[in-house]
């Protein structure tokens, strides 16, 4: 007797919705995708109790003729594509025809559509994939789903639903994303009767950044645009003073899809190498547009990944634009704070920054267009850069006009051996001298280890080092690492080597310290080594050792003369891992803590 038996459809159709609707979130991004295949401008989502008791999406696309609705829930159903061709040169967001027989499914569903060329439109009820109920409705063009009774019928998946805030926070998060793709569609988010989002539909993308992260983070958004000649890219990110601690807030659309890419986001991120610390994330919003033949966007089974061609060319863009946009318009931070007490002692002053908003304004001159949102009260520096490099590397490689990168700066003292005080006309300006003598070493490091000159010296006190033999094979497999550094070993007992010469840039008194390190980023070096990254994290490493630390006193001709090195940096205003080397107290802000300004 046979076994193997075909599941009738409604069976099929939950197992689907395993896939398809996982949760809420699920529902609306499958609901929305159709508003906007649809050619709607305006769509609203509402939601009861999170979308838990119900969920509503309102659309005033072209809608469907009473055949069309009836067959949209039927599986596999789709206007979307109709040969195999088609499948590799999708330009909609939706295509399988999945989402709504796995929703049907599932749930208790309400259709009420309308075609733009009828007068009179359609109503369906359908409850666990069976229709219940086909009539006539009104002729308000554009399509209305309604749902409710999700997961009645699979009480297991109604279990693991998350709670009301963390599915509410799902759909949230999606229909930002989605706002930020389509800044030409109005969308509508209510919860409870409680309005979360509202976009005016207006296609300027920084109003929409302005709906979601609010003006602060708005007026510290930069503009970035590229090309080649399989991509194009188009958005805004953050300065690198505005960081998250995830990288949720880095926003990838491609071609109109919101995509989660970790390849994208390693990209975005690897961009702003320098400019902030690595545990921290970019606000970022990039539109990436380019030929649907180049893209697999069926690899997932929600849709939220696809998969490139030629992704390399797209890397390099990325980064290029991002790190152009980041030279090109680099401001230094200035610090607002709004008040001031408990004053008892100047040395016992004592500022909170929060890093993640490091201005915020009352003033109406700063609420007023969003046009005007790119006139920061923070102080601008240009970074159109030249280099100049040097054949001694003792010296600060690049030279600049200095007037493009730091203001004028007059040391006036030392806070605590760490910060140095700096004023001019526009106010005070603090330096982390650490920092500071991180990033002019790190830029001296890098040209030294990018410009080789081979010249190498024999260490006076034998340096052996003993590793356990895993490390001991891993690092003989990697020798060719040392070579390029003109780093000398030689075998030296069972699982030991000894340093037979190094580099003279090494530090007096700390070569075995940097042999080590070296041999610990060759340890743990990735399964795409590159040497320029190599390079780039030895060179972070040597320059910390190098710099001047914390709580050491040094007199004004040494402050002069690392304000001058920074000034010749290419970046000035962050060590090479991200954290900031100078900050700004303006005049209106320190007359603001004295009460001498409104």
């Amino acid at each position: 007797m046979s076994k193997i038996k075909v599941m009738d459809e409604i069976l099929a159709n939950k197992i689907a919705a395993g896939e398809v609707v996982e949760k809420i979130v699920s529902i609306v991004k499958e609901l929305v995708e159709n508003s906007i295949d649809a050619k709607s401008d305006e769509i609203k989502i509402e939601l009861i109790e999170s979308g838990l008791r119900e969920i509503k999406i309102t659309d005033n696309g072209i809608g469907m003729d009473s055949n069309d609705a009836k067959m949209a829930f039927q599986r596999h159903a789709t206007s979307k594509i109709y040969s195999d061709d088609d499948l590799f040169n999708i330009n909609s967001l939706g295509f399988r025809g999945e989402a709504l027989p796995s929703i049907a499914a599932v749930s208790e569903v309400e259709l009420r559509t309308c075609y733009k060329d009828n007068e009179v439109g359609t109503y369906i009820h359908i409850k666990g994939g069976k229709f219940l109920e086909e009539n006539s409705s009104d002729g308000r063009i554009g399509t209305s789903f309604r749902i409710t009774n999700l997961f009645y019928n699979t009480p297991a998946r109604l279990k693991h639903l998350s709670s009301s805030y963390a599915e509410l926070s799902n759909v949230v998060d999606y229909v930002n994303k989605i706002a930020l793709s389509y800044p030409d569609i109005k969308f509508k988010l209510v919860n409870d009767g409680k309005e979360l989002l509202n976009t005016d539909g207006s296609g300027n993308i920084l109003k929409v950044i302005k709906n979601i992260y609010g003006l602060d983070v708005t007026k510290r958004m930069i503009e970035v645009e590229g090309c080649n000649e399989d991509y194009n890219i188009y958005g805004y990110i953050s300065l690198p003073e505005v960081t998250r601690s995830n990288r949720n807030h880095i926003t990838t659309i491609v071609n109109g899809r919101v995509v989660k890419n970790s390849t994208l986001y390693k990209s975005i991120n690897e961009a702003y190498s320098n400019y902030k610390e690595d545990s921290r994330y970019p606000v970022c919003v990039l539109m990436i547009e380019t030929d649907p033949s180049l893209l697999d966007v069926n690899i997932h089974p929600s849709k939220l990944d696809i998969k490139f061609s030629n992704f390399e060319e797209l890397n390099n863009l990325i980064k290029n634009t991002i790190n152009k946009a980041l030279k090109d318009k680099m401001l230094i931070p200035s610090i607002s704070v709004s008040e001031v007490t408990n004053i008892k002692k100047y040395e016992n002053l004592t500022i909170d920054i929060d890093r993640n908003n490091l201005v915020k304004e009352d003033n109406n001159e700063y609420k007023n267009k969003l046009e005007d949102l790119i006139n920061f009260k923070t102080e601008e520096i240009s970074l159109d850069m030249k280099e100049e490099l040097e054949e001694e590397p003792s010296e600060v490689i690049v030279v600049e006009d200095d007037s493009k990168k730091l203001p004028e700066l007059y040391p006036v003292g030392l806070l605590h051996g760490t910060y140095i005080v700096c004023e001019n006309e526009k106010g005070i300006y603090l330096i982390d001298q650490h920092a500071a003598k991180e990033r002019i070493n790190y830029e001296n490091m890098s040209y030294v280890l990018s410009h080789p000159n081979g010249n190498t010296i024999s260490p006076l006190v034998s340096i052996v080092i003993e590793l356990p033999m895993n490390e001991y094979l891993i690092l003989k497999e990697n020798i060719d690492i040392l070579d390029k550094l003109n780093i000398e070993i030689e075998e030296f007992g069972t699982s030991s080597f000894r340093v037979i010469s190094h580099p003279t840039w090494f530090i007096n008194g700390k070569e075995e310290e940097i042999v080590r390190q070296i041999i610990e980023l060759i340890l743990t070096k990735e399964k795409n080594f590159s040497l320029e990254k190599f390079n780039d994290n030895l060179a972070k490493m040597v320059s910390c050792k190098m710099s001047i630390k914390a709580n050491t006193y040094i007199d004004k001709p040494s402050m002069e003369s690392l304000i001058n090195d920074l000034r010749k940096c290419k970046n000035p205003y962050n060590c090479p891992h991200g954290r900031p080397s100078i900050i700004h107290f303006s005049i209106y802000e320190l007359e603001k803590m004295f009460k001498r300004s409104i």
